[in-house]
């Protein structure tokens, strides 16, 4: 089973650690691969650290698993189903980690439904979250709930890297804070 676990990652929070945690703990069996977004194709995120500053704060928070760079290696977006098709070859027992957030937006995604219909997901609840299967209704079957409970926000990280420092692995934040990737 390969679990891809992609994600801005800006920064790589605990509560990234926990969902990690949260699939191995589910599927011991697993191998969790993880996918930073390239910021020359997600231009419209605020205050999105650089490439390589997220790929080492990646490698710091996540030292016993893959860290890809796939999606920096490609100038053009080629979006997820092209990108999971390429990784299946891998293994074809392959799934894809989104949040209920990104539930919201996959309609508007690359090939949104042949991706429901082609790939499993594993997708991400945090309690006061509403789920919405209404676009992805014939595929709800290749989605499986992981119900996760955290307060751990990264935006609010970004504002005050040192108010949430406590949010962060210390390596991730002395990494931060030495290289002011956030303008602390």
């Amino acid at each position: 089973m390969l679990v891809i676990f992609g994600g801005s990652f800006n920064p790589p929070t605990l509560a990234h650690k926990q969902v990690v945690d949260l699939i191995l703990d589910k599927y011991k069996e697993a191998k969790v691969i993880i996918m930073p977004t390239n910021q020359d194709n997600y231009f419209w995120k605020d205050n999105l650290a650089s490439n390589e500053d997220r790929y080492n704060m990646l490698k710091l928070a996540f030292p016993n698993l893959e860290i890809s760079n796939y999606e920096f290696q490609n100038k053009s977006y080629l979006g997820t189903y092209e990108m999971l098709r390429i990784f299946s070859k891998r293994d074809k027992d392959i799934y894809f980690v989104i949040g209920t957030d990104n539930l919201k937006q996959m309609k508007d995604w690359k090939n949104s439904l042949a991706l429901a219909r082609d790939f499993k997901f594993l997708l991400i609840k945090r309690p006061t979250d509403e789920i919405d299967f209404s676009y992805f209704k014939d595929y709800i079957d290749n989605f499986i709930i992981i119900n996760m409970h955290s307060e751990i926000n990264a935006t609010m990280i970004r504002k005050n890297v040192n108010k949430h420092k406590n949010w962060l692995n210390k390596d991730v934040y002395d990494y931060i804070i030495k290289n002011k990737v956030y303008e602390v």
